[in-house]
């Protein structure tokens, strides 16, 4: 037998053909990378938010294609737990949302790990060695990248087959999905349509309008206070 060793096929490749090659590979390689990152992606609540800890279990709304011994298959990610809320919050005040299950909205992967800053916030912050100072910044309790627990939940995408109905153009509205209840801001004024309005307030109610108010009501209208005081302005009656 011979030992003559055959001929190399990279030999018979040509110049353009061997670059190709290589940078397909650079292309696999990179192609994994961006499979094992995670930035941002639709999901949906698979319970009611626990309002203690202000947390949610999400589903990814899209499945994963997985390599397994019977060939390709779809699957889903399991169910990410404890994911901190995001609703708009700032200089003491907050907008909340009673968040159920089903409820849509996206995920956002942080591109580091949020463990001591998600339990101690801005408290117990360390010095930083290269300024020497706390400045409420937290240390990485896991150096990692995009990590499918680093993530938080903001509710507000949504798939077609939720849309809102009479969705306004021209105003700014606070509104239930049904339109039942809405609080309508425009140019020409504020709004509110309700089936009932319930007003529970331990302080002062002070409204001050540039025209008229008109109050419509289909049922009575009834004041209890202990005193009921109205000042026509100069030239008005009543």
């Amino acid at each position: 037998m011979s030992t003559t060793p055959g001929p190399n096929p990279l030999l018979a490749l040509t110049p353009s053909q061997v670059n190709w090659a290589q940078s397909e590979q650079w292309k696999q390689i990179a192609r994994q990378l961006a499979a094992d990152m995670r930035c941002s992606s639709p999901a949906f609540l698979t319970a009611d938010m626990d309002p203690v800890t202000q947390t949610v279990t999400v589903q990814l709304a899209l499945q994963e294609r997985v390599r397994t011994a019977t060939g390709l298959e779809w699957w889903d990610v399991p169910p990410i737990v404890f994911v901190p809320i995001m609703v708009p919050r700032g200089g003491g005040y907050s907008v909340t949302l009673p968040l159920k299950k089903g409820d849509e909205g996206m995920l956002i992967f942080c591109d580091a790990c949020i463990d001591n800053w998600w339990a101690q916030g801005q408290t117990n912050s360390p010095p930083a060695q290269n300024t020497g100072q706390s400045s409420g910044s937290q240390r990485q309790n896991e150096l990692r990248r995009h990590y499918v627990h680093d993530c938080g939940f903001y509710p507000g995408m949504w798939s077609q087959k939720r849309l809102l109905s009479d969705y306004s153009t021209s105003s700014l509205q606070i509104r239930s999905d049904d339109g039942a209840t809405v609080i309508d801001v425009s140019e020409a004024g504020v709004t509110i349509t309700a089936p009932s309005l319930t007003a529970n307030v331990s302080g002062d109610i002070d409204v001050t309008v540039g025209g008229d108010i008109d109050i419509v009501a289909t049922g009575d209208i009834t004041a209890v206070a202990a005193d009921i005081s109205l000042t026509p302005l100069d030239g008005g009656g009543f």
